[in-house]
């Protein structure tokens, strides 16, 4: 449970990295509109202009900060990014076909680690249909596991806790958004839009009660009914999987 209040919650400071992302601009509009000042990391200087259009109309404010991924080779790095912009929530949402496990994985990790040493909230978002590609889904795996091991350790030392969120979205369709999703526990293969995924990602880090693995299709249930319903029935998507092997790994 992070420690972060109602209050916070209204105002919330997000770090978005891969902020050229179909899904994180999506959610980059959605953010600006709820009042929240968002800094959206991309590597082209040239995505700049269209990346700051999507905050013209606020409330929120939104910023840009020029970072290549590949350059955060430790935790020391990604925690300097975390300094300087001071978020109270991090997203990450950034991907590549071309080095998954330099990206999908390490990168991910290491900010993980920054994150987990400070009292940030932290949601790590799928962007891929993990199914079609083995690699991707390979690394996607590990980087949650290692959020899984990161809030596990922070608690064992009784820190604060890391609202550590793993949101899995199926295939993406650029259709509209229809507004309703299956959310939670779902068949292994499906499609949702990307603005329903966007939609769902603003609505769980709009609370302070998620965390955990939650899954997401194409579905018959209204966003935020949804998000109600997985923290009402507690729904644990990680069941299944080695727990205690994830809680023992090591952290560099």
């Amino acid at each position: 449970m992070t420690t972060a209040t109602r209050e916070s919650i209204s105002n919330l400071r997000v770090l978005l990295f891969g902020g050229n992302g179909r899904v994180a601009r999506a959610m980059t509009s959605l953010m600006v509109a709820r009042s929240w000042d968002v800094t959206s990391v991309i590597r082209n200087p040239q995505q700049e202009l269209d990346i700051l259009r999507l905050g013209a109309h606020g409330p929120g404010r939104l910023d840009v900060l020029h970072c290549d991924l590949r350059h955060i080779e430790s935790p020391d790095d990604a925690t300097r990014l975390l300094e300087k912009v001071q978020p109270n929530c991090v997203v990450f949402a950034a991907g590549s076909f071309s080095n998954p496990y330099e990206i999908d994985r390490d990168v991910a990790q290491r900010i993980i680690q920054a994150s987990g040493r400070a009292d940030y909230r932290d949601i790590k978002e799928y962007l891929w249909e993990s199914n079609s590609y083995p690699s991707v889904k390979d690394s996607k795996l590990q980087a949650d596991e290692h959020l899984v091991a990161v809030a596990r350790q922070r608690e064992l030392r009784g820190s604060p806790g890391l609202q550590a969120i793993s949101l899995r979205p199926s295939w993406l369709l650029t259709s509209p958004a229809t507004g309703k999703v299956k959310l939670g526990k779902t068949q292994a293969v499906g499609q949702v839009t990307i603005g329903d995924v966007a939609s769902v990602a603003v609505s769980l880090l709009s609370r302070d009660d998620t965390s955990g693995w939650y899954d997401l299709v194409q579905g018959d249930q209204g966003i935020d009914q949804a998000v109600e319903a997985v923290v009402r029935d507690r729904v644990i998507c990680i069941e299944g999987e080695d727990v205690q092997r994830i809680y023992s790994l090591k952290l560099d």
